[in-house]
């Protein structure tokens, strides 16, 4: 298939994205997250989850060493940021999506990471605070344990 195809096809995606309602986004992002996340991304962070022994403030405050995301502990064991200086996302940055809806993909991705690392039955929610396609300079996410 040549590059015609893959960007038309894109450009097809991305506005179908727009138009659908946020459950529908949520549902179809929820997957592709956990299709991009299982590729090493989980492992990655599982990895730093064990170097820092579970510690979640130690996590977040030190996730840079990753590279591509800096964090921040906001209110210790309750709040944190991980901000993206950078969309990293491979449909943005090679397939051209450029809709800020694909930022779902990315929060979707940080929930289920997150249940990974944290374990299926520690509640925090996950919330966009803008992106980098939606007009900000940056990717930031809030992220709060109850």
């Amino acid at each position: 298939m040549d590059s015609v195809f893959y960007k038309e096809w894109f450009q097809g995606f991305s506005e179908g994205l727009e138009a659908l309602d946020d459950n529908s986004r949520q549902c179809l992002l929820r997957c592709c997250a956990k299709k991009c996340a299982d590729t090493g991304i989980v492992e990655i962070y599982k990895k730093h989850y064990i170097k820092v022994q579970g510690n979640r403030d130690e996590f977040y405050r030190t996730i840079e060493e990753l590279g591509g995301a800096r964090g921040e502990v906001i209110t210790p064991g309750k709040v944190y940021a991980i901000i993206f200086p950078q969309c990293v996302c491979d449909l943005h940055t090679t397939g051209g999506v450029n809709s800020q809806s694909l930022c779902e993909c990315s929060r979707q991705s940080i929930v289920y990471v997150g249940r990974m690392i944290w374990g299926e039955d520690t509640r925090f929610s996950v919330k966009n605070q803008g992106t980098v396609l939606s007009g900000n300079k940056e990717c930031r996410f809030i992220i709060e344990f109850e």
